[in-house]
């Protein structure tokens, strides 16, 4: 997921970062004292490894997300069916927008996305490659579902990819807005993002 090498030292910080912001912390009013405080080290120490809070902010953040797409990529491929498979992320998705703590979560809430793009120091770089393990994994399993014959090929990776997409922001966008659709119950939601795919993939 990410190739990067980082000492004990560094991880610590990332991770009394991210403790700071679970606590409520707002990342972008963080003191570097704090920070030092919650990795229990020396607020010198931060300098030997980081020019900048703002870099400790967008290695931290670009290490805790990596880790949390290679766990959910990890729970999705346990999965041995293209529906199960499928399900999963639609699991994954309900946890995380229901989850106060989850980093994408405090991120957005805490200053906006453009917010969370200003922390990025390579933000081009670190989008795209985001973006770019999340198709791999969509292509991963449009390809289970070729194999067991309950979709079609369309022709065109992009098609095809922005159909899970779209039917996966289907469900996002229920799990955001119940209120509007009191009507519908999450496991008919699910059902729904699924009959969506299916659908326009064949």
């Amino acid at each position: 997921m990410d190739n990067i090498e980082y000492s004990e030292k560094e991880i610590a910080i990332f991770d009394g970062l991210v403790l700071l912001m679970r606590e409520g912390a707002n990342p972008y009013s963080i003191k570097v004292s704090d920070i030092a405080r919650s990795a229990n080290i020396g607020k010198g120490t931060i300098y030997d490894y980081f020019d900048s809070k703002e870099e400790v902010i967008s290695k931290a953040i670009i290490y805790s997300m990596s880790k949390e797409i290679k766990g959910a990529f990890e729970r999705i491929r346990s999965r041995d069916q293209f529906k199960d498979r499928f399900y999963e992320v639609l699991y994954i998705i309900e946890e995380n927008l229901k989850n106060k703590l989850s980093l994408l979560n405090i991120l957005l809430s805490s200053g906006g996305i453009e917010k969370f793009y200003e922390y990025l120091a390579d933000k081009e770089c670190s989008v795209t490659r985001f973006m770019a393990l999340i198709n791999g994994e969509i292509r991963n399993l449009l390809e289970m579902g070729f194999n067991e014959g309950l979709i079609k090929s369309q022709g065109a990776d992009y098609y095809e990819i922005m159909v899970v997409q779209g039917a996966i922001s289907s469900f996002s966008k229920y799990i955001n807005q119940r209120d509007l659709y009191k009507d519908i119950g999450i496991e008919d939601a699910r059902d729904v993002a699924y009959k969506i795919a299916l659908k326009a993939l064949n």
